[in-house]
């Protein structure tokens, strides 16, 4: 059997079963990322560090992260967090799908945690209830590692896919406990305009789910109008939240045939990075979709570009 993926997402189609944004088809890149984590997941051991796993950080049943943390963390005067959060189309996925990042960037020094967050498919969850329990867990984790006798005193924020998305807008639009050094983006929407396109055909329901999931607050059907329907999306997009002070340092990766998440996401924020001359880094992965699987020269740039980052804005 041949499963054809969805180029783009019909509005209409966003909302089976009360699951938000996503229409079942999309789900598929869940289960693909789920077999990715499983075929590349590191072996643990504790010769740089300590693991710390399913940490509670608030009451809900996602509010879970994963701390690793240094063997030296308690000596160090700068210590850095890097924190992951995991993609899955805002309705799956699991901080598990991080942990090679978070051990690779271990052994380079660095604090690091992957976290889980409430989901779409659960009552009352939005978009702004995702960006709550990030801060609730930067807090939840801060004070943590003081209680290991380690002080976090600066941090980045990174994510893939959904969990880009959230990265960014944590970054850009919201106020920041720790230091927020620079963000680290995989194929994370810019703009819910050119993922969402309008769709006249999609059921009251359905219209009023979406814009209750970008905003958190409840709409009814008849006042959605084309323009306010934009609006709301433009509110949830990071793109919106990008100026003079709030256009973090940050490093781009994004694929060249990617179906879901398209050129025109990248575009938006190369333009407004350029606009704003703040500094980034754009990698377009020219043979990968949506998986960035394809472009082993692209990776290594990545890699190469944390490094450089990490260095220049962590101070080590």
């Amino acid at each position: 059997m041949k499963i054809k993926l969805k180029s783009s997402i019909n509005m209409g189609s966003c909302f089976k079963k009360g699951c938000g944004f996503l229409s079942g088809v999309v789900l598929l890149t869940v289960a693909a990322l789920t077999i990715a984590w499983y075929v590349n997941k590191p072996k643990w051991n504790d010769e740089y560090g300590q693991r710390f796993t399913d940490v509670m950080y608030g009451s809900r049943e996602h509010n879970k992260y994963d701390l690793y943390l240094p063997n030296d963390a308690a000596l160090q005067d700068s210590l850095a967090l890097i924190l992951y959060v995991h993609g899955g189309s805002w309705l799956g996925g699991d901080k598990n799908m991080h942990d090679s990042d978070c051990y690779a960037w271990l052994k380079r020094g660095y604090a690091t945690a992957t976290m889980n967050y409430s989901l779409l498919n659960e009552d009352g969850v939005s978009i702004p209830t995702m960006l709550d329990e990030i801060d609730s867990c930067i807090q939840h984790i801060e004070g943590f590692a003081a209680g290991k006798g380690v002080r976090i005193r600066q941090m980045a924020i990174g994510g893939t896919s959904a969990g880009g998305h959230l990265a960014m807008m944590y970054a850009y639009g919201r106020s920041h406990r720790l230091p927020l050094r620079f963000a680290t983006i995989k194929v994370g929407p810019s703009d819910l305009r050119i993922l969402f396109p309008y769709d006249g055909n999609a059921k009251n329901e359905e219209v009023e789910k979406f814009a209750f999931s970008c905003t958190g607050q409840h709409w009814d059907a008849p006042a959605l109008t084309p323009e306010l329907l934009d609006s709301i999306k433009l509110q949830a997009s990071p793109i919106a939240y990008l100026n003079d002070s709030t256009a973090l340092p940050s490093i781009f990766a994004y694929g060249g045939t990617d179906g879901l998440v398209k050129s025109d996401n990248y575009r938006a924020l190369q333009a407004q990075y350029d606009s704003l001359g703040r500094p980034y880094d754009l990698i377009v992965f020219p043979n990968s979709g949506h998986f960035l699987n394809n472009d082993k020269d692209c990776s290594e740039r990545y890699d190469s570009a944390m490094i450089a980052y990490c260095k220049k804005y962590f101070g080590y």
